[in-house]
């Protein structure tokens, strides 16, 4: 009698996840919100075996419809790749005793106020920090540690909400701001100053670290926190730092005793030369970062992680801080708010050497809303090139291919 495949159940992201678990030989099994689904991602969600249409982040409604599966065809593993299944997955693989994300890395993770706490015990990564619920608590947080400071919420994402304050004028005008209190708890931090950020993705099987790659992030400058501009590997002489960010991202994922899956670890250098973990999050990173590190440096974090779930997984390895033969980038459109007249067609990106694809929603007639955090942006443009050299020269020829058109008669170039 042939073994039965083992059966995955795979919490939201995207129908490439169910695919490429598909063609690994899994019997996979679906939950999530498929709104937004193309026909063709449909046509996959129909060789699974059972699909439940919830929102991943309903925990509960998704742990009840999974116990269900799990009762008709008995699930070996529970894993989400995406930021709205993640402590669903976790939830579920833990209360069914399956495969899955640890409960505990997820925890420490999602919520910045338990890493923070979890890291006061390990000194080399600890960073100034308590909770605030109102504008006294900021004040005693401020006259601990001075300026600069950054406020958070203690479970948001994509930078929403987050305020820098670096003069004694933000100070008060965030005190002051009752509205902002009214939202409710606050991660109040020391505040690691520059303009670039470094992405790390890891691959953990069995309790070993292995570093997939390392991106450098642009920010835009004072206070807004949004991401510009991401490229994998840094390029000189931001290279120099890898070594350390290494070491430092390993020992976070040791003091939080994160075993198995993903993460995509935010990591500052201080003045002082110290990497400092920002914040980091057991899934892969946003913007497709994913695909440049396999561009990059050859190594498929999903498609790893899946093997080891697969009868001899054990045996799976992942390639620690593999070297890069091409340089994997995107870049943000950031044109100003102001009403569209027309654009130039971006078609014509395809024909740039570089660029591998884009998403434009820049539309005549409309007013580009304000980037103010790592969410929906106007535009983004995926390169793929041999190094850095070759894509700044394909961003030189995107600022002369692309342009926005105002009604007031002004005519906007991206500036890279």
């Amino acid at each position: 009698m042939a073994e039965r495949a083992p059966h995955l159940l795979v919490l939201s992201g995207w129908a490439g996840v169910v695919e490429t678990a598909l063609s690994l030989g899994f019997d996979v099994s679906f939950i999530g919100n498929t709104a937004d689904f193309t026909p063709r991602d449909m046509d996959v969600l129909d060789r699974c075996r059972y699909v439940r249409e919830i929102p991943g982040e309903q925990i509960v409604a998704c742990l009840e419809a999974a116990r269900g599966i799990h009762a008709a065809h008995p699930l070996h593993a529970s894993i989400s790749f995406g930021e709205f299944g993640m402590e669903s997955s976790a939830v579920i693989a833990d209360a069914l005793g399956i495969r899955g994300i640890p409960l505990a890395s997820v925890a420490a993770t999602r919520y910045k106020d338990r890493m923070r706490d979890l890291l006061a015990a390990h000194p080399d990564l600890a960073l100034g920090w308590a909770r605030v619920a109102g504008a006294e608590a900021l004040e005693k947080f401020h006259a601990r540690y001075g300026l600069p400071l950054i406020v958070k919420p203690v479970a948001g994402s994509g930078s929403v909400g987050v305020r820098q304050i670096t003069t004694p004028g933000e100070l008060r005008d965030t005190l002051d701001d009752a509205q902002f209190w009214m939202r409710g708890t606050y991660l109040a931090e020391e505040l690691i100053e520059g303009d670039e950020l470094y992405s790390v993705e890891t691959v953990t099987l069995d309790g070993r670290h292995a570093i997939a790659g390392i991106s450098l992030c642009r920010l835009a400058r004072h206070p807004n926190v949004a991401i510009t501009e991401i490229t994998v590997p840094p390029p000189a002489p931001y290279d120099r730092h890898i070594r350390n960010i290494s070491r430092t991202v390993i020992a976070f994922l040791d003091a939080i005793g994160h075993t198995w899956g993903l993460t995509h670890t935010e990591v500052k250098v201080a003045p002082d030369g110290r990497p400092v973990v920002i914040e980091s999050q057991t899934r892969i990173g946003g913007y497709r970062i994913f695909r440049m590190v396999e561009h990059a440096g050859g190594v498929d974090e999903i498609a790893t992680v899946l093997r080891s779930l697969l009868p001899g997984g054990g045996n799976v390895r992942s390639a620690h801080l593999p070297p890069t033969t091409a340089v994997g980038m995107v870049l943000s459109l950031i044109p100003p708010a102001k009403r569209v007249r027309r654009t130039a067609d971006p078609e014509l990106l395809r024909g740039l050497d570089g660029v591998e694809d884009f998403e434009i929603g820049i539309r005549p007639g409309e007013v580009p809303l304000p980037v103010a955090a790592n969410t929906k942006r106007p535009g983004l443009i995926w390169l793929h090139v041999p190094d850095h050299a070759a894509a700044e020269r394909t961003k030189q020829a995107i600022a002369r291919t692309y342009w926005v058109e105002f009604e007031d008669g002004d005519v906007w170039y991206p500036a890279f």
